[in-house]
């Protein structure tokens, strides 16, 4: 893109035309050679920095005053930047621009040159957005901005709007949004207050996170949470669910598809591994807040229900970890016992159990069964079996684990397995009602041919379906083994 600024500017200083009688189409369709949907448009400015000859109609007039010191700083510092993706509101479209001032009959700032780039429709994903935020009824206000390596504040529109051309007063007032949020976190990247307004309970709750596609880009949050109707709908986590679901969307979704095109194959592990580290923040926020609640008000069936959604968003997270760092990280083996780790393991679901209606039950035999495996590996393995069994059990049914000799089993009574092979396919969801990634089985499966662990599945109407694994024990009594 600044390849192509270049040649424009090329060809406005060759022209003996005022800037506003430049005819621009030419040139537009050189850049635009090889685009077949002219993604390319060129605005010129007056001195007074109001586009006053363009190659998009709907920019005529409008007014980039608003930029100046950008523009200025630009100059000043002979750069000619790209700045990230902007949301325009006139068009509901993603533009990045490059801007420079034109020099004429010895003036140094006659006008601005800008070349616009504008990115394939996200309109469909970002009403789905809208429209979620929208059906939240304690969430009172959630307002996004990018700041750009320059310093300039630009926001997203995360709320749902008719599309307009907005006036130079609203853009300086939401530009002056972006800043107060900004000096509220300082160098923090979370920031959270409450107060209270007409007897009503407000969180103000701000953070900060550095976007994975632009490395000097950060993108800044300020969301509004009406904590009255929070405590009385706690049920299902909502607010904090909003949060990620802000934080994913906006910072994953929107900015990663509408870059898709120009970011390279090999930049794609490190996006991923930046959206998991981002999505680490919120989620010990969520944990933090639920602990501090339940030092302040005691436990109750909402703090419970909020545990459990927490668990299940860290076992959803640590799968992910794991499958992203396969084969690349080299885990501890170690002898452990498997009964151990199983009974730790059983502790940790038992809350998410309780929250879905099941019962956990657990059984051992002697003699005790040590194997020299990785504690993540092993943890992996007895996490994805038993969230499943959780998941696809019967409604107020019980979950059988036992360790007899160098047997691990899991059993559940629900609606038998049609492929049992398939299932260890990645992605392959055979039930997709229920939720889930599609991962946790083929991870398992993964660990066991490492560890070489038979795996043992059955499933029918009347028997229930049974997962069972075959270690390879390290025992003083192997005669049974």
């Amino acid at each position: 893109m600044i390849k192509k600024h270049n040649i424009v500017m090329e060809y406005i200083n060759s022209q003996t035309l005022h800037l506003s009688d430049i005819d621009l189409l030419e040139i537009k369709d050189i850049i635009n050679s090889g685009h077949p949907n002219e993604p390319y448009n060129i605005n010129i400015t007056n001195k007074a920095l109001v586009i006053t000859n363009t190659t998009f109609a709907k920019e005529i007039g409008f007014d980039l005053s608003f930029a100046k010191d950008s523009f200025e700083r630009h100059k000043r510092d002979n750069i000619l930047l790209l700045c990230p993706p902007l949301f325009e509101k006139a068009t509901h479209s993603f533009f990045s621009f490059s801007d420079e001032y034109i020099t004429k009959d010895g003036d140094e700032k006659a006008g601005i040159l800008q070349i616009s780039y504008r990115y394939k429709s996200r309109d469909k994903e970002l009403k789905k957005l809208q429209k979620y935020i929208s059906l939240q009824p304690s969430l009172k206000e959630v307002k996004a901005f990018t700041i750009a390596k320059d310093g300039f504040i630009h926001d997203i529109i995360l709320h749902d709007y008719e599309a307009y051309k907005p006036t130079l007063e609203e853009i300086i007032a939401r530009i002056e949004d972006g800043k107060k949020v900004k000096a509220r976190l300082s160098e923090k990247s979370f920031t959270a207050d409450r107060f209270t307004q007409d007897g009503i309970h407000f969180k103000s709750i701000d953070i900060s996170s550095k976007s994975a596609i632009f490395d000097h880009t950060t993108i800044i949050f300020s969301i509004l949470i009406d904590e009255t109707k929070y405590l009385q709908k706690l049920d299902s986590l909502n607010i904090w669910m909003i949060i990620i679901t802000v934080l994913g969307l906006v910072a994953i979704i929107i900015i990663h598809k509408i870059r898709n095109k120009e970011t390279k194959l090999k930049d794609q592990d490190k996006f991923i591994q930046s959206s998991m580290h981002e999505i680490k923040t919120p989620l010990s926020i969520i944990t933090l807040n639920n602990q501090l609640r339940e030092l302040t008000a005691g436990k109750d069936e909402y703090s419970d229900e909020i545990d459990s959604a927490i668990k299940v968003l860290k076992i959803s997270y640590d799968d992910m970890i794991f499958a992203m760092s396969e084969n690349k990280i080299d885990y501890k083996v170690e002898p452990l016992s498997l009964s151990g780790l199983v009974k730790e393991r059983i502790d940790y679901f038992k809350t998410i159990a309780t929250s879905n209606s099941k019962d956990i039950k657990f059984n051992s035999t002697t003699p005790e069964c040590i194997v020299n495996i990785s504690s993540t590996e092993l943890t992996r393995v007895i996490d994805n079996n038993i969230s499943n069994a959780i998941k696809y059990a019967d409604a107020s049914s019980t979950i059988n684990i036992t360790v007899q000799n160098n047997k691990l089993s899991f059993h559940n009574h629900g609606k038998p397995i049609k492929d049992s092979k398939k299932i260890f396919t990645k992605y392959f969801r055979e039930n997709k009602v229920v939720g889930g990634h599609g991962i946790g089985l083929n991870i398992v499966n993964a660990i066991a041919k490492k560890y070489m662990i038979k795996i043992e599945v059955t499933s029918d109407v009347d028997s229930g379906t049974s997962f069972s694994y075959i270690f390879k024990c390290h025992t003083d009594d192997t005669s049974k083994l």
